[in-house]
């Protein structure tokens, strides 16, 4: 449907398998020990009102997603109308859900571009990095803004201070790197630098890339309005997990869930396992347990962290199949855009 793609990297299968051996190990061990009547009673009992909220909440951060990627893409002077950036977004929902890895999706819409804009492939990848960028540092920045308010609780912890480390980690590299890339004169780097330069394979690919970046400074509106969007969003996407709370009738304020919710979809982002799976089902129990979540007063048991697991994990899978709807519909009505030379 795309025409050629690039061959697939060595090694590839391999980080496959191993995500699907992680995964598939940590889920093993985490429902070995499952009470399946307790885990059928968290769904029994669960409020379909707040779930209906938790799913409309969801659809809503979907929209915010889509809005802001359409300003990524403008600064890159792709310019879609908003529909059809949200077409396309929703087709990589849908495929995110049902291929191997949690990019699947990421690499699909930029196929999509790249068939309505063919001059600016690397321009489109861009616009679905920097996306990907900016709702993580969404959420870390969130992370970092509660997290005055549960150090104890966290510090206290072995696995939450290694999990918040590796977050750390990832922040300082996310920013340095951009600082770096943004600041840094091409111009004025080492003469061994450019002789190692002209080596590199589809140099032009990251030439455009780099062009790309520093093209948010001469669009600074529609920059603005992707960060705004992406206040937005997150809001939405972080309001989903205290929903679900309420669904599940737990005794937690909204800033605490917020923050675990945060700390859960950062580190599902994190390539670890096959699409989150078996680290997300661990995190809710681990940060549960860390947060000590209680349901009237009394401690809820690892059945209710697995059954918000489940939700949550329910609720994605819920827009992704509506996202094939929107593919097997609309996938290829796709026209071209115009583009500047």
């Amino acid at each position: 449907m795309f025409g050629e793609t690039e061959p697939k990297k060595p090694g590839g299968a391999w980080k496959i398998a191993a995500k699907v051996i992680v995964t598939v190990t940590i889920l093993a061990v985490i429902f070995r020990k499952n009470d399946w009547a307790a885990l059928g009673r968290e769904f029994q009992n669960a409020d379909l009102v707040w779930m209906t909220a938790a799913f409309l909440c969801m659809g809503l951060g979907l929209v915010g997603t889509s809005v802001r990627w359409d300003y990524l893409l403008k600064v890159q002077d792709i310019d879609l109308p908003v529909f059809k950036v949200w077409i396309i977004n929703m087709i990589g929902i849908f495929f995110n859900q049902f291929l191997l890895g949690s990019t699947g999706g990421d690499v699909v819409k930029v196929l999509y571009i790249a068939k309505q804009a063919p001059r600016r492939k690397a321009r489109a990848m861009l616009s679905v990095i920097m996306d990907r960028v900016l709702g993580l540092l969404a959420m870390l920045l969130v992370i970092a803004l509660f997290l005055p308010l549960e150090l104890k609780r966290l510090e206290g912890n072995h696995e939450t201070r290694l999990i918040l480390l590796a977050l750390g980690v990832v922040t300082a590299m996310i920013l340095l790197g951009g600082l770096g890339v943004w600041f840094v004169p091409v111009q004025r780097l080492p003469r061994f630098c450019h002789r190692l330069w002209e080596k590199v394979p589809q140099r032009q690919v990251i030439a455009a890339v780099y062009e790309g970046f520093h093209a948010h400074g001469k669009a600074a509106r529609p920059t603005l309005l992707a960060l705004l969007w992406t206040v937005i969003t997150v809001s939405a996407v972080l309001s989903t997990g205290y929903l679900i709370s309420r669904a599940m009738h737990l005794d937690i304020g909204y800033p605490q869930m917020t923050m675990l919710f945060a700390i859960i979809l950062c580190a599902i982002s994190l390539p670890v396992s096959l699409s989150g799976h078996g680290v997300r089902e661990g995190m809710f129990i681990l940060l549960f347990n860390v947060f000590s979540v209680t349901r009237d007063g009394q401690p809820v048991g690892n059945e209710t962290a697995l059954a918000c697991s489940i939700i949550f994990f329910g609720l994605n899978l819920a827009w992704g199949l509506l996202g094939g709807l929107v593919y097997l519909g609309y996938s290829h009505k796709l026209g071209t855009v115009s583009e500047p030379a």
